[in-house]
């Protein structure tokens, strides 16, 4: 049987700390054999000068794009486009994880199915004690507790539970993971959306729905954790969002057009590789 080929995309803006924290939790997952594509929504030179400079277990790429705005979709859609895997598992820069994480959702993949996480919200005093630690370590349930995470039930880890198919799914964008074949399916991301709060995640969830996908829940197996930090208001960023996903409804196409592949010849943003320090 063929094994399951992996690729974790990393979704990064203007925070190096983080995201190094990030990397160092893939370097403690019990399934190993997987590769990371960090996608940089602007073009830090401090990313850069950073991922140069380590050396991970695992293969690193590292795609960015000229700073003009919000343009998630369109840097995950260059990861896409690069990719080869099977299976897709999507985090932020700022969620750490389970070490088991990458072994649950392998354990079950189908090419029809989206898997889906939830997260634990950090408080402040444990993202800071993690941050400042010199070993990664993940939080125990006692310490959220006491310290007042939130959703820490999110933390329970139930690996012998059996994940459950929802009709009802509420994806996050930083802890899913979908098939390649899935995403070829619907084009990938929908470039359209230039705000946050919609096209990362709501919009490729009814996308996916219309194609036929299932969905499972693994709010118990595939464990994260949140890293505390301030957020603003995207209400108004929001309503945007929200207002073009349910034009587009209306349409009812799940194959957008401004994807990884386009109609209209708008081109991706071109990539920066390094051949260094296993960053392809």
């Amino acid at each position: 049987m063929k094994e399951i080929t992996v690729r974790i995309f990393i979704t990064t803006y203007n925070n190096v700390p983080y995201l190094s924290k990030v990397l160092e939790s893939l370097k403690y997952q019990t399934h190993k054999n997987f590769s990371v594509s960090i996608l940089e929504d602007g073009n830090n030179h401090d990313l850069r000068a950073f991922l140069l400079n380590q050396l991970y277990p695992f293969q690193v790429e590292h795609f960015d794009q000229e700073d003009n705005g919000f343009r998630k979709n369109k840097i995950i859609n260059t990861g896409l486009n690069h990719a080869e895997e099977d299976f897709i598992i999507f985090l932020d820069e700022d969620c750490i994880v389970h070490p088991n994480f990458i072994k649950e959702y392998v354990k079950n993949y189908d090419e029809n199915t989206v898997c889906f996480g939830k997260r634990v919200n950090l408080d402040e005093t444990t993202s800071k004690q993690i941050m400042e630690s010199t070993e990664f370590k993940i939080p125990s349930l006692f310490k959220l507790f006491k310290q007042k995470s939130t959703h820490v039930e999110n933390g329970i880890y139930l690996p012998f539970l059996k994940p459950k198919f929802t009709e009802s799914p509420t994806i996050l964008g930083c802890n899913m993971a979908i098939p390649m074949k899935l995403l070829k399916k619907i084009n990938g991301f929908d470039e359209d959306f230039t705000t946050a709060g919609y096209g990362e995640d709501t919009d490729i969830q009814w996308r996916l729905q219309k194609a036929g996908a299932k969905f499972l829940k693994m709010k118990h197996q595939a464990l994260q954790y949140h890293l505390y930090h301030e957020r603003p208001n995207r209400e108004d960023y929001t309503a945007i969002g929200r207002n073009l996903m349910h034009k587009k409804q209306e349409i009812g196409e799940y194959y957008c057009k401004n994807g990884m592949k386009k109609t209209n010849n708008i081109k991706n943003p071109i990539s920066w590789l390094s051949s260094r320090n296993g960053i392809k």
